[in-house]
């Protein structure tokens, strides 16, 4: 398999997890580390958050409770309409440079490939909310997807990040296991890395307690231009 293959390869999979209705990471529930852990971007009300891969996330709502406008990327119709449906929105649809645009309220939803993310006009993004996108990411797709943003983000652009690290030989991702070196090695020639928080997730919460992996943490970071 070709490297440009191994970037769209999951794409016909991801979509059709969301009409079998598998999608078993998506919570109803707003985030923790969202709510504990935003406020250290400093971000003014008003300014625009950019939610890549964002699916129908709850997070998108709170953030948008906060006073800040919404825009997602997220590659499945079905999530996108049922985002808004959920929401009680009706959105207007348009084509914008080879994706669909949904916008309703503080929303506004691409939905087509995150890889397409540089035929965008993303200048006015004052940061970024990654719960779940790295680590849904193969090592390939990563890299890609890192050298994309550190290109076309504006440079005041701050980012919350949400990794997970084990061992990735005890089990299959996504998620993915991207470790705090992994995410040094990818972000700090343009970026400050500081560590928020680490999760046990074996110890502290009851998700992937049967899926035999010795060492399982959710690690949230801070990147700072």
């Amino acid at each position: 398999m070709s490297e440009a293959d191994n970037l769209r390869e999951p794409n016909s999979n991801w979509v059709q997890r969301w009409r079998d209705e598998n999608i078993g990471w998506h919570h109803v529930e707003f985030n923790t580390h969202l709510l504990n852990h935003w406020h250290a971007l400093c971000l003014p009300k008003g300014a625009l958050v950019l939610a890549p891969l964002c699916g129908k996330s709850r997070d998108m709502v709170w953030l948008a409770q906060q006073g800040y406008r919404i825009r997602g990327i997220e590659l499945s119709p079905l999530a996108v309409e049922t985002f808004f449906k959920e929401c009680h929105l009706t959105p207007e649809v348009e084509s914008v440079e080879g994706f669909e645009r949904w916008t309703a309220g503080p929303y506004e939803i691409f939905c087509g490939d995150i890889f397409d993310f540089a035929l965008l006009d993303n200048s006015d993004i004052d940061a970024v909310y990654d719960r779940a996108s790295l680590i849904a990411l193969n090592p390939v797709q990563r890299r890609h997807y890192v050298a994309l943003f550190k290109k076309h983000l504006p440079s005041k652009a701050k980012l919350l990040l949400v990794a997970m690290d084990y061992p990735q030989n005890e089990m299959t991702g996504p998620p993915y296991c991207v470790a705090e070196s992994e995410v040094r090695a990818l972000f700090e020639s343009d970026y400050s890395v500081k560590l928020l928080h680490t999760l046990n997730i074996l110890e502290d919460t009851e998700r992937y307690g049967g899926k035999g992996v010795s060492r399982m943490w959710e690690q949230v970071y801070l990147l700072k231009p």
